[in-house]
C-alpha cells in the first residue's frame, strides 16, 4: 500500500516539473532539442582515415584502438584523441571546437583549421617497410 501511494505521489510530483533542462515544448505538443546557451548549435571537427600501407598492397589496413591524436595550434599539448574501432578499422570521428591543430598520425603531422561547423578530413597512412 505504501509503495503504492509513494509511486502515485511521484508521478504527480514529476508531471508538475516543467520540462527537462535544454528541451523546450513545441507546438504540436512533442518535446524538441533546444540549444542551451554556450554550446554550439552545429558540432565541427575532424574525421578520416588512420592505418599503414605495404608498398605492394593496394589499400592501406586500418589501425583498431587509439589511432589519431590532436594537438594544439603550438603542437605542445595533447587536447584530444581519436579512437578506431573494430566494426570500423582506421576511420576516426573527434569532434573538436573552431580553432588550429596539429593532429598526429601514423603518417605524419597534419595542420588543420576548424570553421565553426565545419569537418576537415585527415588520412594519416604510414608506408610500412617490406619485410625479409
Amino acid at each position: 500500500m505504501r509503495l503504492t501511494i509513494l509511486a502515485r505521489t511521484l508521478t504527480l510530483a514529476a508531471l508538475a516539473l516543467p520540462p527537462a533542462v535544454g528541451r523546450a515544448q513545441a507546438a504540436s505538443g512533442t518535446n524538441a532539442i533546444v540549444a542551451t546557451p554556450g554550446t554550439p548549435p552545429v558540432e565541427s571537427g575532424v574525421y578520416g582515415f588512420s592505418g599503414g600501407k605495404s608498398p605492394l598492397s593496394t589499400d592501406p589496413e586500418g589501425v583498431i584502438g587509439e589511432c589519431i591524436w590532436i594537438f594544439d595550434a603550438a603542437n605542445q599539448r595533447q587536447v584530444a584523441k581519436g579512437d578506431c574501432s573494430e566494426k570500423e578499422p582506421g576511420k576516426f570521428r573527434v569532434v573538436l571546437k573552431p580553432g588550429r591543430y596539429v593532429v598526429h598520425g601514423p603518417g605524419g603531422n597534419h595542420n588543420v583549421e576548424i570553421k565553426p561547423g565545419g569537418w576537415v578530413k585527415v588520412t594519416s597512412v604510414a608506408l610500412l617497410p617490406i619485410g625479409p
